[in-house]
């Protein structure tokens, strides 16, 4: 009899584990919300739907391919992740690819993103060795980010999506919104202002107020003698202790403005930070920064 009990427990323990673990798999939706995805998507099969935070999410067959959708619960279709052939990408895409520093790495994954209000982007997933990245590109084959973590894509609901433009476009007046997207650490907006690619982060505290984090750029090549000298003076002083430097970024913040150099340090990669005056601030390793 005692057998049985401790079994019996044993079970109700794994049942309970089990539905807590991810209690939001497999979830029934409402009416309203299955006929939104139903009028979408009318020849979707292997319909799954799951509760991913804020939202409700399909996972789904379609033309051959495994794809994702995401809902708010009352129906408003906020994005959706198709799984995509690497010969179906846009011309101008393929060619960007081909001619980057990646053509030559193992893919991993393609996927095609729409999302509510904004432009469709597309996501090639590469590994060599151990490095792996997401490459994220525009229609018109322009390289939006280098993720070098994969990860779940995160949609920013529609009415925050229309807060974040409104908060963009008054930092930014002339600027053309490329993308939004969210992380665990906030919301990150591609913008193209004055003929840059930049990014713009914000974050959200506990009453949902977002706030501006920082603004950063690449500095290009052809850039590097247009910087001031004091901080000319500074990557001069790397170079000539044996580091060579491999990119340079600009970040504007509310505590300062300040570059981020991406040096090689005897094989190790690290990020040196240096103020507008050329004073160095520190140094970390880059996989810790």
């Amino acid at each position: 009899m005692k057998k049985f009990v401790f079994w019996a427990m044993m079970t109700l323990g794994v049942v309970g584990l089990t539905s807590c673990d991810k209690d939001d798999d497999h979830v029934q939706v409402s009416a309203d919300l299955q006929a939104a995805f139903d009028s979408r998507y009318p020849n979707a099969s292997r319909v799954d739907w799951e509760r991913n935070g804020e939202f409700y999410e399909a996972e789904f067959m379609g033309n051959g391919y495994e794809n994702k959708a995401w809902f708010t619960p009352d129906g408003v279709w906020v994005m959706t992740e198709y799984d995509l052939p690497f010969r179906q990408l846009p011309q101008a895409v393929l060619e960007a690819f081909a001619a980057s520093a990646y053509a030559s790495w193992r893919m991993d994954d393609v996927d095609m993103i729409e999302k509510s209000g904004m432009d469709v982007i597309y996501v090639i997933e590469v590994e060599s060795g151990e490095r792996e990245y997401e490459l994220t590109y525009l229609e018109d084959g322009t390289l939006l980010r280098e993720n070098t973590e994969w990860g779940d894509r995160l949609p920013v609901a529609p009415g925050q999506t229309a807060e974040v433009k409104d908060l963009v476009m008054e930092r930014y007046p002339q600027a053309v919104i490329l993308d939004i997207e969210e992380d665990r650490k906030g919301i990150e907006v591609e913008i193209r202002d004055g003929g840059r690619q930049k990014e713009v982060f914000y974050q959200q505290d506990a009453g949902g107020v977002l706030s501006w984090v920082h603004t950063t750029y690449e500095i290009g090549r052809y850039e590097m003698d247009t910087l001031p000298e004091e901080v000319c003076q500074a990557l001069a002083e790397l170079t000539g202790s044996g580091m060579r430097v491999d990119d340079v970024d600009y970040f504007e913040t509310t505590d300062g403005n300040y570059y981020r150099i991406e040096v090689e340090d005897r094989d190790v990669d690290k990020y040196v930070y240096v103020a507008e005056n050329g004073e160095m601030l520190q140094m970390k390793l880059k996989n810790y920064a």
